[in-house]
């Protein structure tokens, strides 16, 4: 928490990437390692940043898989934005999970979720009829999926090739719906353990470039 009343809020809605997952394990990232951290710390106490990530959550799709309940990043979106107003922006760090074979979703259908949040983001902000202004939204395209996904994650079959093509779609959205963009594709690449989380070099990468966005 930040109690510098005049703070400007930024919410992190995001999967595992934004938990901070360690490669290849069930861990995390320390605080001060993971990319909300390192914006955090960059941005100063002008600024709060605040930490909503879950792994394997989706875009706003329903995971069937027992456990996965709450994993439709759509449900939780609405009590979240809530919880959080007044925001300033929200960065909207989701994709990934929607590649999973089960899903049969390719970049067009996922941008088609992110543009779904974008607008429950907006619609919730004007129903909550508190005088808040929508915040402004960043969409970010997950880094590239590589093969060792598949060798340890075989349910992400065919996911990498789909990931590569994620950027343009989700870009497309962003403009139509007036939101920045960054294709972190084009600054970071996933760990060789594992194929789709990121190592803390990376996260120090993403951390700062948005950081330099946001200032």
């Amino acid at each position: 928490m930040n109690t510098n009343p005049d703070a400007k809020r930024i919410l992190c809605y995001g999967d595992s990437n934004t938990q901070g997952v360690l490669p290849g394990s069930i861990g995390r990232h320390p605080a001060n390692i993971r990319w909300t951290g390192v914006l955090q710390n960059e941005l100063g106490a002008d600024y709060e940043v605040i930490e909503e990530g879950l792994w394997g959550r989706t875009t706003n799709i329903d995971d069937p898989f027992p456990g996965f309940e709450d994993k439709n990043g759509k449900t939780y979106l609405f009590p979240c934005i809530r919880t959080h107003v007044s925001l300033d922006w929200v960065v909207l760090w989701l994709g990934t999970n929607d590649l999973k074979k089960i899903f049969n979703r390719g970049g067009h259908e996922v941008a088609l979720g992110i543009e779904d949040l974008i607008l429950s983001i907006r619609k919730d902000i004007a129903a909550s009829k508190n005088g808040y202004d929508a915040p402004q939204i960043i969409v970010v395209s997950p880094n590239i999926l590589t093969d060792k996904v598949v060798e340890v994650k075989p349910h992400f079959a065919g996911a990498p090739e789909k990931s590569k093509h994620l950027g343009e779609e989700l870009e497309k959205i962003a403009q139509k719906q007036d939101c920045k963009f960054i294709d972190l594709a084009k600054y970071v690449t996933a760990s060789e353990v594992d194929g789709v989380h990121l190592e803390k070099e990376d996260h120090a990468k993403v951390g700062k470039l948005l950081a330099k966005y946001i200032k």
